[in-house]
């Protein structure tokens, strides 16, 4: 856990929330391989958050053993985490996988969510991060995440979906298929995206 960035001592702010998660890391059992895929998955987030703008630095992040969580400070636009960020990180990760093992290559869960956040000695509370996590471990989501053809898929709460796409802004929404998340207490819609594959990229850039 990281100190409490200054932004975060204001009443409540409203900021964009977002969750990392390693597929399949628990069927790894070398720990010097857990180790190396944390580093690579925070290395790549890292790198990802410059090539946006986003100031890794001024970030509120946990580590989550086998993910992490970060809050972008309220400055960031929230459709920033969903346009261009989750496209930087599919080219940093795409790069990372074609240079790694079959051991080390990576596949990643993301969420990614807005609303506020309540700060205490042990770190940070309340509901927009309970129902982050719930978007993230959604067992619709993690069968979404399984059939994807490429190393990320992303998981956007009906909020931000709805608040990014009303602004016609970057985020394309014919890019996101609907998603009914059932996890726990929480019933909600969610919109799911990948990436396209390069294949697709150039076909579609054909004439």
């Amino acid at each position: 856990m990281t100190a409490h960035p200054a932004w975060l001592a204001a009443p409540s702010p409203t900021t964009t929330l977002a969750a990392l998660d390693i597929c399949g890391f628990g069927t790894r059992r070398d720990p010097q391989t857990h180790l190396y895929l944390r580093r690579a998955m925070y290395a790549l987030i890292d790198q990802a958050c410059r090539i946006t703008g986003v100031p890794w630095g001024s970030c509120y992040h946990e580590d989550r053993g086998d993910g992490a969580l970060f809050i972008a400070p309220p400055s960031v636009a929230a459709d920033r985490l969903l346009d261009p960020f989750a496209h930087h990180l599919t080219a940093v990760l795409r790069r990372h996988n074609r240079l790694a093992g079959p051991a080390t290559r990576l596949r990643l869960r993301l969420a990614v969510h807005i609303g506020q956040v309540h700060p205490d000695a042990h770190g940070v509370a309340g509901p927009a991060l309970v129902h982050l996590f719930r978007l993230l471990e959604a067992p619709a989501f993690k069968e979404f995440a399984d059939a994807a053809a490429g190393a990320l898929a992303m998981i956007v709460s009906d909020r931000l979906y709805t608040d990014a796409t009303d602004t016609g802004g970057l985020v394309d929404p014919a890019a996101y298929r609907p998603l009914d998340v059932v996890s726990k207490e929480t019933r909600t819609r969610a919109w799911a995206w990948t990436p396209p594959t390069p294949a697709a990229v150039g076909h579609a850039g054909r004439v």
